[in-house]
């Protein structure tokens, strides 16, 4: 199901759909964690619009009183005791909705309470920094065709650096910025002081901005970063819309505390888990760690590749160069759970704590460095680490027949490490348009159990030699959380044979520990 459009998630939040629709919505925001953030924000908008009409009746000229005293928006000093400040600000907001319900509400709303670090549009590493005082305000901009592209202010610290992103339009009002790929290029380097290379970034969007995040590389000797943006299409408009941020990090791990784990290591049925260090920076704790199979079963896996390539003629190898992984948590002093991850997010839900996840291979097959940034704790406090168990892929000789002209009077179904499967409609598909080929579709639908293994990667083979490996596949969750249909596409097939035959070539079993391996995250 593709995302419901944001009006419609307004009007779902505000009960304004027919049953039907609201259902489907429901639906989708079971497995969607973007539509789902966007929910939580137009519901805590009508909360704060709901407590700011309720607020009791004040006298005339209490506006102006309150707003007379205000100071403007400076730099961080005053942000350090901004407490008192911040409810005054809000109190403020307020009296302005109860007196005004414009079009304008929803846009300045940041802006009244210290802009967008200072809001539940970020997660609470960036809104903590910026209670801090960590924030600067940049008030960086450009105007084209009536519209601003303003960058207006920054968060940097040894794990990130965040910016706050707007578009003010002919009226001054702001608004979201939409930035579509048509024409539009970003681009973020980092300068370790002897070359640029280029980094990667994140793009979440709020009610009135949109935070950009550039999360830090390992790279030693950052020395800083470069945020250019170069729009040519904003909020529907075409124009020129350039700007360029440079960032100093020399000093990023200012703030920051390193704990070393010293390689503390566990092997787990043919996985070696090594956790490395823990990161403690103000925005965001980040572990790191690295999993690899043991050379043994290194060995047995790299066989099994072997025979999957002289049988099917593809080197399948590149499917398992993250072929580890691991599933744990992480515990306060008080054995309150602050943080689960789990790499597949179809079976587990991703943690709302969790800001960041990325692996790296380490040139072996198999070994991973991994990297999780995850929302810090309020109160300061010690942290364990807690291994629940390991994920491992594994090469599979696994295959089913059937008969395409038959399968939907006749569906197939079969079982295999805990998947119940049915093939519902096997089809050769005609050309979308004259620059398609045909393709050869298939509709599956599978069923787990809820300690099944995760299929993986198929390859369809007709009544010839020739193997078609399937690299299109879309998936659609069904009603439950453990139902879904898969609908595999392959090229090249021109002709449908009587009898075709699905080979399975990965599957990603999950090794759970009984006895749980716990590591104190601190000195």
């Amino acid at each position: 199901m593709n995302c419901p459009k944001e009006d419609n998630l307004s009007q779902y939040v505000d009960n304004l759909l027919t049953e039907q629709e609201h259902f489907q919505i429901d639906q989708h925001l079971k497995t969607c964690d973007s539509c789902t953030s966007i929910v939580h924000l137009f519901k805590e908008e009508d909360q704060f619009l709901k407590d700011s009409l309720q607020s009791p009746t004040l006298s005339d000229d209490f506006a102006s009183i309150v707003l007379d005293q205000l100071e403007p928006y400076k730099e961080k000093e005053i942000r350090r005791n901004s407490h008192t400040v911040k409810r005054i600000l809000i109190l403020a907001a307020g009296i302005l909705l109860a007196l005004s319900l414009t079009a304008a509400v929803n846009p300045t709303f940041a802006q009244f309470i210290g802009g967008l670090f200072s809001t539940k549009q970020v997660d609470e590493g960036l809104q903590m920094a910026s209670e801090d005082g960590l924030g600067n305000r940049l008030d960086l901009e450009v105007t084209d065709q009536n519209l601003t592209f303003k960058v207006e202010d920054i968060i940097v610290d040894s794990s990130r650096v965040a910016l706050s992103l707007q578009v003010i339009n002919e009226n001054g009002i702001a608004e979201r910025p939409n930035i579509s790929n048509n024409g539009n290029t970003i681009s973020v380097t980092g300068y370790n002081g002897n070359y640029n290379y280029s980094m990667g970034y994140r793009i979440d969007s709020g009610l009135d901005y949109n935070s950009f995040q550039v999360f830090i590389s390992d790279e030693p000797g950052l020395e800083k970063v470069t945020i250019h943006f170069h729009l040519v299409e904003l909020n529907g408009k075409q124009g020129n819309w350039e700007l360029e941020i440079p960032v100093v990090v020399a000093d990023k791990e200012k703030g920051t505390e390193k704990v070393h784990l010293n390689n503390a290591t566990q092997n787990i049925d043919g996985v070696e888990v090594y956790l490395k260090e823990i990161q403690y920076a103000p925005t965001s704790n980040t572990l790191l760690y690295e999993t690899a199979y043991q050379t043994s079963e290194l060995v047995e896996v790299e066989e099994k590749l072997k025979y999957l390539k002289e049988e099917f003629g593809y080197d399948v190898s590149e499917l398992l160069n993250f072929g580890t992984s691991i599933k744990y948590y992480i515990e306060n002093e008080e054995k309150k759970v602050i943080l689960k991850f789990s790499p597949f997010t179809d079976k587990e839900p991703m943690d709302d704590k969790l800001i960041m996840s990325s692996a790296k291979g380490r040139g072996k097959l198999g070994h991973a460095a991994w990297k999780e940034s995850f929302v810090p704790e309020k109160v300061e406090s010690k942290l364990t680490f807690v291994l629940d168990g390991v994920y491992k892929v594994v090469p599979t000789n696994f295959s089913v027949k059937f008969n395409p002209a038959k399968i939907e009077d006749n569906p197939v179904s079969f079982e295999y490490m805990g998947n119940a499967v049915t093939i519902k409609k096997a089809k050769l598909q005609n050309a979308v348009s004259a620059d398609d080929s045909a393709f050869f579709e298939i509709e599956m639908e599978v069923s787990q159990e809820s300690n099944a293994a995760v299929l993986g990667n198929w390859v369809l083979k007709g009544d010839t030699e020739r193997a078609y490996r399937i690299d299109n596949e879309t998936t659609e969750n069904g009603s439950e959380n453990l139902k879904r249909t898969i609908y595999f596409k392959t090229n090249g097939l021109a002709e449908v044979p009587d009898e075709m035959s699905l080979h399975l070539l990965t599957a990603t079993s999950f090794y759970e520990l009984e006895d749980k391996w716990r590591i104190p995250l601190y000195e």
